[in-house]
């Protein structure tokens, strides 16, 4: 099985849109910005050198990766970090964000379950009011 399979993004998809796989180890030679979900272990710490990484560090909680990263001589822009509010920072903010996607895709399901067109929907922002118009569209 290849990564990505079981979320329907195959390589071969990538390497259409001009991207080209390599082994997890030649990520990190040929890379100088590297994205990352969770904080790097501690095997991956010396591959970051000189390097760029955007990702969750945890500085006040994981302090001796944060210290290891310092001796790095790298960048690392920690996305956990960024101020979360209601302002220009909040398109940072990767634990709203990801449950705002992971919202609407669950609506998304719901929908094609639920027998009717919901009514409206209620998000943190406020709410959208239903529509008054239904256009469908038949190609």
């Amino acid at each position: 099985m290849q990564e990505g399979e079981k979320a329907s993004f195959h390589d071969e998809n990538y390497e259409d849109a001009g991207a080209k796989i390599v082994s997890y180890e030649e990520v990190f030679k040929v890379s100088d910005i590297l994205t990352k979900i969770r904080p790097p272990s501690e095997s991956e710490i010396p591959k970051l050198a000189s390097k760029t990484m955007i990702g969750m560090i945890l500085p006040a909680i994981t302090l001796k990766l944060f210290e290891d990263l310092s001796k790095q001589n790298m960048n690392v822009f920690a996305l956990d970090c960024v101020p979360c509010m209601l302002s220009s920072a909040q398109s940072y903010d990767i634990l709203s964000s990801q449950a705002n996607i992971a919202e609407y895709r669950a609506i998304i399901e719901a929908a094609e379950q639920f027998p009717r067109f919901f009514a409206r929907q209620m998000t943190a922002a406020g709410k959208v009011p239903p529509a008054k118009v239904l256009v469908v569209w038949q190609a």
